[in-house]
């Protein structure tokens, strides 16, 4: 039965690419296939993409290149979008697959492609030591602990294990030039020393690894890009050893960057990827992350970045312009507004401890929400807070009538009347609720949180100050 495309088994997780210098065609033949047409793909990160398409009535597929098809691992897919296999293209000029659809890995043969036929071997090995140690699983899991059979599954299993390991390990030392073994090599786990082991310090073992954790990989090496390993590596990198506060991602950013600027390929990609995950992030307070990645690299015009012509770069940097002065700490701005009096105020004369600027409208439902919540439960806040609610609607008949209507005693003012600029670009307001946290020198605590949420966020700066 054919994979699905998008399904990765763990095999195909073990598969490799090359840096083509030379590869103009490629050749797939398959006997015993029906479809006329043959899709190549690749990986790029944690995407595939389409490559090229071929045609043939007879099972004999050729890809043509007018300059050279980049390294990396490609993928044979069909019309269906159903994967039938992997492989590599690494600056082999003809490479030449040939296969039958009743098992394609298994009745695959190469000509012209060493890095092919050491892939597939290593595959079907794979195979075969996967599914034995999948025998000695299901029985070791059937075996009570204390029978003599099962510390012998055991050992078996540990023997396995050590045998794929060596067979690794061969393929590396005796092909170091090939891609697949780098790409082998990069699958290493980090071997610890007997100095660090013997602490029996987590901490210690932590650190070590963290600072060894690219040793088996070039991040360089635009190959990487396209396989699956490139994508999984730095997601497990900031996911498991960095930690998760915004100065802590931006020293992590920095450093893989600086370890790929040797490729304009990988460092375009990585900081896209982290420009896209932070300019409208997740979570509160990590929008400096994405200010740091503007300033640095797209302002600095010695940074070659892909897809990043000067007016992208000037979009990108306005943005952190815009949001730089609103990260969390920096010192509100001011905004004088009009108030249901017709007078201009500003929220600098209010004299509470804490400040909630709300911009809300009137016809909003989610604000009215908002609003309910914030009647019915300030009341019993232990904390002195006070509401600067700025209306986004410009109908002052309307917006006083709710005000009446609602009872809203706290200090409402239209930001559509204004001395400051405008309370859109000021404080990046596009949709309403918005809420913003001031603390007693009115900087910025929090933003773009619910309003249940106020009480809960002054708990824990109340703490940070103790």
């Amino acid at each position: 039965m054919y994979n699905k495309f998008f399904f990765i088994i763990i095999l195909t997780l073990l598969t490799f690419s090359g840096l083509s210098q030379g590869t103009k065609s490629l050749r797939i033949n398959i006997s015993n296939y029906n479809d006329t047409i043959l899709i190549l793909t690749s990986y790029y990160g944690d995407k595939i993409r389409i490559v090229d398409t071929a045609y043939s009535q007879k099972g004999k597929f050729e890809f043509k290149s007018d300059s050279t098809f980049s390294g990396g691992i490609y993928m044979a897919v069909s019309i269906r979008k159903t994967k039938l296999f992997e492989f590599i293209l690494n600056n082999e000029a003809r490479p030449t697959l040939s296969t039958d659809s009743s098992s394609f890995v298994h009745n695959m043969t190469t000509k012209g492609s060493k890095e092919n036929k050491i892939f597939f071997n290593y595959v079907k090995y794979n195979e075969s030591t996967y599914k034995k140690t999948r025998e000695y699983y299901t029985e070791l899991k059937n075996t009570n602990v204390n029978n003599e059979n099962y510390e012998k599954l055991v050992a078996k299993i540990d023997s396995l294990n050590q045998v794929s390991i060596n067979y690794k390990l061969r393929v590396i030392e005796t092909n170091p030039d090939l891609f697949v073994s780098k790409l082998l090599n990069s699958m290493r786990d980090v071997e610890f020393p007997d100095s660090i082991t013997s602490k029996n310090d987590s901490s210690i073992i932590f650190r070590y690894y963290k600072k060894h954790y690219w040793d088996n990989i070039d991040l360089s090496d635009s190959r990487f890009l396209r396989t699956p390993v490139f994508d999984k590596k730095i997601n497990e990198y900031f996911d498991q050893l960095v930690v998760f506060q915004p100065d802590s991602i931006i020293k992590g950013i920095d450093i893989v960057l600086k370890k790929t600027q040797e490729s304009k390929e990988n460092f375009s990609f990585l900081l896209w990827k982290f420009i896209s995950e932070y300019q409208n992030p997740k979570f509160m307070g990590f929008d400096k992350v994405f200010v740091h990645l503007a300033e640095t690299y797209f302002k600095n015009n010695s940074y070659q970045i892909e897809n990043a012509n000067a007016s992208v770069r000037k979009s990108i940097i306005d943005r952190a312009e815009k949001i730089k002065p609103l990260m969390l700490g920096s010192k509100a701005p001011n905004l004088i507004l009009i108030d249901t009096s017709g007078n201009y105020v500003s929220f600098d004369r209010m004299t509470e401890k804490y400040l909630a600027l709300l911009f809300w409208d009137f016809d909003c439902g989610i604000c009215k929400k908002e609003i309910k919540y914030l009647k019915e439960n300030m009341p019993n806040w232990k904390y002195d807070i006070g509401i600067f609610a700025i209306n986004t609607n410009g109908e002052l008949d309307e917006w006083k009538k709710y005000i009446i209507d609602s009872e809203l005693n706290w200090m409402n003012v239209n930001g559509t009347r204004s001395v400051t600029n405008d309370f859109h670009d000021v404080y990046d307001i596009y949709g309403t609720p918005v809420i913003y946290l001031l603390d007693e020198k009115r900087n910025i605590v929090a933003k773009r949180m619910g309003a249940e949420q106020i009480p809960e966020i002054i708990d824990m700066f109340e703490k940070l100050k103790d």
